[in-house]
Parts: structure tokens; C-alpha cells; sequence
């Protein structure tokens, strides 16, 4: 028998007739094959667009993250410039400053550190004027004058925090945990029961006091004014301070105010939020 080659055998399969049910057998499983072409083809293009959308999703996502984290960081940078910057510098300025009143306070000094605020004490009070007070100020009296200074500095920093609480919002938990270490210092400035001290009071009158309309600081030169000024409602918030250091200030309390100021400032420098490095170690889980 001869052999037929595949052409001969394709063209004998389409020369055959066929029935109209095989017709129509034919033409519906070449739909249905058409049919689940298309829908596979479909999906295929339905979860390639959705996959492709998600990673748009996250990285739209993660662009807005980035910036968040980039204005958060700017603006811990501008807070900690305002607020935490000149917190710290005189907190640890007085620190230093009650560390060596207190030596002078326990040496043969004594007498001459009394006389200095005592004298500062009768020019202010109007007992006792100096009519060289500019020079004297920044001359002989430095000392006093300038330990006034470092205390009202740090009045009005501490004020300042508590007040307008700026990190409150974006670091809670150091928000926190800083007003506590504030509340501390300012109830260390108290003793024997609320009897000596620069009481609290005094204190949130000394911030108000020292705060410039700028929102910063008076200037050494603007409080030496102050206290040289005419007008006595310019002159009395220092009066209690200058009571303070010239008769009930001594070596233990300048000590105690020290050491609580001290722990403020190592708080500050191990626990202030960074202005650099992953979210996560920036700010509270969850904002």
C-alpha cells in the first residue's frame, strides 16, 4: 500500500465533508478556545495592572513618608535651635556658676562674695545707690551681677519649654520625661517648706520677664538696665533672687540646685531627639 505523505493526508481530512453538527461541533470548541484565550489573557493583564499599581501605591507612599521625615527632621533642627540649644547652655552655665559659689561660699571668700550681693542688692532696693553701677557691673560686681544673669537666663528657657511645650506633638515621651526634669530643678530652687528659695512664683515672673519680645532673651547690658532702671516695677522681680543668694543661699543648697541642674543637662545631651537617622529612632512609634 502506498504511503500518503502528511500533505496528501491534511488535504484528504479537508476534502471530506462534514456533517452540520460537526460544523458546528468545530466552530464551538474554536470559540470556547478563542473565548478562554481571551480570559486568560485578561487576567493576565488584570493582575500584571494590579501589581503594577501597588508598587506605584507603595511608592507613592514611601515619597510621602520621605517627605514627612524630611520636615520632621528640619523641624526637630529649628526646635531644638529655639528651645533645647540655650535650655542646655545655661542650664549648665548655672550649674558651673553654683558649683563655684558654693566653693567661695565655704572659703575665706565668703565675706567678699556677701559684700558683692549686697551691694547689688542696695542698688537695686534704692538703699544704697552706685553711681558708677555701669561699671561696677561689668568690672568688680561681674560675679553677682552675672550669676543673676545665668539664673534669670535659665528661668526664662525653662518657662519658655513648659509653656509652648514644642515637642509635644512629634516626641511625646521626651516631651514628657524633659518637663519632669524641669519641674525637679524649679522645686530645687525651694527649701524648708516653701520658706526660702526663689519660689515658684517668683520663677514663671522672672521667665516672663527676661522674655523679649522676640521670644528670646534680655541681654546681660538690657538686665543691667534693669536693675539700674527708675522705674521700680523694672527693678523688683530680681529682688527675691538677690535675697536669695546674699542670706540664704549656702554650700548644701548650692549643691543640691547643682546636681539636679547637672542631671538636666545629661538628660539633654543623651536623650534629645536626633535631627538625622531612621524614623524610627526620631519619633514615636505610631505618629
Amino acid at each position: 500500500m502506498p504511503h500518503l505523505s502528511v500533505s496528501s493526508n491534511l488535504a484528504f481530512l479537508v476534502s471530506v465533508p462534514l456533517s452540520f453538527h460537526e460544523s458546528a461541533l468545530l466552530a464551538l470548541i474554536g470559540g470556547v478556545a478563542s473565548l478562554l484565550l481571551a480570559v486568560v489573557s485578561g487576567l493576565i493583564a488584570y493582575f500584571t495592572a494590579r501589581a503594577n499599581f501597588k508598587r506605584e501605591k507603595q511608592r507613592i507612599y514611601e515619597q510621602i513618608d520621605a517627605q514627612k521625615l524630611a520636615e520632621q527632621r528640619e523641624q526637630i533642627k529649628a526646635l531644638k535651635q529655639k528651645y533645647l540649644a540655650p535650655l542646655r547652655y545655661y542650664t549648665d552655665m548655672l550649674s558651673g556658676r553654683l558649683d563655684e559659689l558654693g566653693d567661695k561660699l565655704n572659703s575665706p571668700e565668703q565675706g567678699k562674695v556677701l559684700g558683692w550681693f549686697t551691694l547689688l542688692k542696695d542698688h537695686v532696693a534704692r538703699d544704697h545707690t552706685r553711681p558708677d553701677f555701669a561699671v561696677w557691673a561689668c568690672y568688680e560686681g561681674v560675679f553677682s551681677v552675672s550669676t543673676i544673669y545665668y539664673t534669670c537666663c535659665y528661668f526664662q528657657c525653662a518657662r519658655g519649654f513648659m509653656a509652648q511645650a514644642p515637642f509635644r506633638e512629634i516626641v511625646p515621651s521626651f516631651s514628657v520625661e524633659l518637663e519632669k526634669h524641669l519641674v525637679s530643678a524649679g522645686r530645687a530652687f525651694v527649701w524648708d517648706r516653701g520658706e526660702k528659695g526663689i519660689w515658684l512664683p517668683v520663677q514663671e515672673v522672672i521667665g516672663d520677664t527676661f522674655t523679649t519680645a522676640q521670644g528670646s532673651r534680655m541681654t546681660y547690658a538690657e538686665l543691667c538696665r534693669d536693675l539700674d532702671s527708675e522705674d521700680a516695677f523694672r527693678r523688683a522681680p530680681y529682688l527675691r533672687p538677690l535675697d536669695v543668694y546674699m542670706r540664704e543661699m549656702n554650700p548644701q543648697n548650692a549643691a543640691s540646685i547643682g546636681a539636679v541642674l547637672k542631671e538636666l543637662v545629661h538628660f539633654l545631651d543623651t536623650q534629645a531627639p536626633q535631627a538625622g537617622g531612621k524614623l524610627g529612632a526620631l519619633f514615636e512609634q505610631g505618629n
